[in-house]
C-alpha cells in the first residue's frame, strides 16, 4: 500500500472546492503537410524540437477502419485509431508547414512485446543523442487497452535509424501500488497502464511521466462542471540512465487530472498542462 502523498492527492480531499482561477483556453493554429488525409490516422505527436534548421515531430500513424471497445471479442480487429499503429515523423522549417518524412519506429517481429503496436511517442534530445519513448502493446494478450509497457528506441541523428532497446524500460505498476485511500476521492485500484509516456532530463536524472489512472470503489463525490472523462491520473518514475532501470515515485499519482502528458522546464521546475479530464483539467501547474 502506498504511503507518501503527492500534492495533488492532499488536495483531492478538497473536491470540487476550485475557482476559476484554475482554468484557462487556447487558441489553435491549423499546419499543413500532416493533416486529415483519407484512410489514415496521424496523432499524439511528441515534442517538437529543432535540430540544426528544422523542426522535428514524431507521432501515432495507422491506417484503415477502427472498430472500438464494441468488438471486444474479436481480439484481431483494429480496436482504435492507434492500434495496428507505427511511429512516423515529419520536419518544418517554420513549425506550420511540415513534410512528412517516414516510419521512425515500426512494430515489433511476431513475439516481441511490441508486435502489435507502437504509438504515443515523447522525443528527448540529449547529450547527442534522441530517445524516443513510446507505447506498446503485444498481440500474446486480448487488446483491452491494460497492461502496456514503455519501449525506447536511440539514434544519433533526429532522422535515425533509431536502434530499439529490446526490454520495456518500465512496467506498469501493479494494483495496491498506486496510493489508495477509503471514502476520498483516492479510493479504487491501480488501473495498471503507462500510456502517454514522456521523458525528461532534470537534476542529473531521467525521468519517465506516464499516464495511469484509478478503477474506483465507489462513485466520487459531487464535482462541478470542471469534471468530464475517465479517472486518469499521471505518474512518474526515475532512473539514472536513460534506458533505465526505472523506479516508479513513491509520490504517485502525481497529479489527479490531465489526460495525455505534456510537461516542461520552467524557471528552474517544471510546468505539465493536465488537459481534457478531471477536477483539475485544463489548468497549468508547477512544480
Amino acid at each position: 500500500m502506498q504511503k507518501k502523498r503527492s500534492a495533488a492527492s492532499k488536495r483531492a480531499s478538497t473536491y470540487p472546492d476550485r475557482d476559476n482561477q484554475w482554468y484557462c483556453g487556447f487558441a489553435y493554429t491549423p499546419v499543413t503537410g500532416i493533416g486529415f488525409e483519407e484512410g489514415f490516422h496521424r496523432r499524439d505527436p511528441t515534442s517538437v524540437i529543432k535540430v540544426g534548421e528544422l523542426y522535428y515531430v514524431y507521432y501515432t500513424k495507422s491506417s484503415g477502419v477502427y472498430y472500438g471497445r464494441s468488438h471486444a471479442g474479436h481480439a484481431s480487429l483494429k480496436r482504435f485509431p492507434w492500434d495496428y499503429a507505427d511511429i512516423w515523423y515529419a520536419t518544418s522549417p517554420d513549425g506550420i508547414h511540415w513534410t512528412e518524412q517516414g516510419c521512425a519506429v515500426a512494430r515489433g517481429d511476431k513475439g516481441s512485446f511490441d508486435d502489435r503496436t507502437v504509438c504515443t511517442p515523447d522525443i528527448l534530445a540529449h547529450d547527442g543523442k534522441y530517445y524516443l519513448v513510446y507505447q506498446t502493446q503485444t498481440h500474446s494478450t486480448t487488446y483491452t487497452g491494460m497492461s502496456e509497457n514503455v519501449g525506447m528506441a536511440v539514434a544519433n541523428t533526429p532522422d535515425g535509424p533509431f536502434e530499439k532497446v529490446d526490454y520495456p524500460i518500465i512496467k506498469p505498476m501493479e494494483a495496491g501500488d498506486w496510493f489508495q485511500e477509503t471514502n476520498t476521492y483516492n479510493s479504487g485500484a491501480f488501473w495498471g497502464v503507462t500510456h502517454d509516456p514522456m521523458l525528461m532530463y532534470y537534476q542529473d536524472k531521467f525521468w519517465l511521466y506516464y499516464k495511469g489512472g484509478v478503477r474506483r470503489n465507489a462513485e466520487p463525490p459531487a464535482m462541478d462542471l470542471y469534471y468530464a472523462g475517465p479517472d486518469t491520473r499521471w505518474g512518474v518514475a526515475h532512473s539514472d540512465t536513460p534506458t533505465g532501470p526505472y523506479t516508479h515515485s513513491e509520490y504517485n499519482p502525481i497529479t489527479n487530472s490531465g489526460h495525455e502528458t505534456l510537461l516542461w522546464h520552467y524557471q528552474g521546475g517544471i510546468a505539465a498542462l493536465l488537459n481534457r479530464d478531471g477536477p483539475e483539467k485544463n489548468t497549468i501547474q508547477y512544480a
